[in-house]
């Protein structure tokens, strides 16, 4: 195969970014990288996926059904946006509830 002197470095970073990668199950709404490190913990990154969404809902729906009113509302307006296709506003919303909802429970 001819390839284009210009190609080589392209390829290379290419060949960085795809070693190694490797999707968690569609249930959690991550991505899970292996690292080189030798450990046996993978990285995880949060994605903007629904299931995300839903996995952000239970840890706030697990602290009980009375929330304060500022998480409720917030709680309300991500599931929604989340609902209507406005994933990663929706996950900001509910990432804020969450932090507000620990604050108040000091967990």
């Amino acid at each position: 195969m001819n390839m284009h002197p210009a190609m080589a470095p392209a390829i290379v970073v290419m060949s960085f970014c795809l070693c190694g990668a490797a999707p968690a199950g569609a249930d959690t709404g991550a991505d899970v990288i292996a690292t080189r490190d030798g450990s046996d913990k993978p990285v995880i990154i949060t994605s903007d996926t629904k299931a995300y969404c839903n996995r952000l809902l239970n840890i706030i729906d697990a602290y009980g059904p009375a929330l304060p009113q500022d998480v409720d509302s917030l709680r309300t307006q991500g599931e929604d946006m989340c609902r209507a296709g406005r994933i990663r506003s929706g996950i900001v919303r509910l990432r804020r509830a969450l932090v507000e909802l620990k604050e108040t429970t000091h967990s």
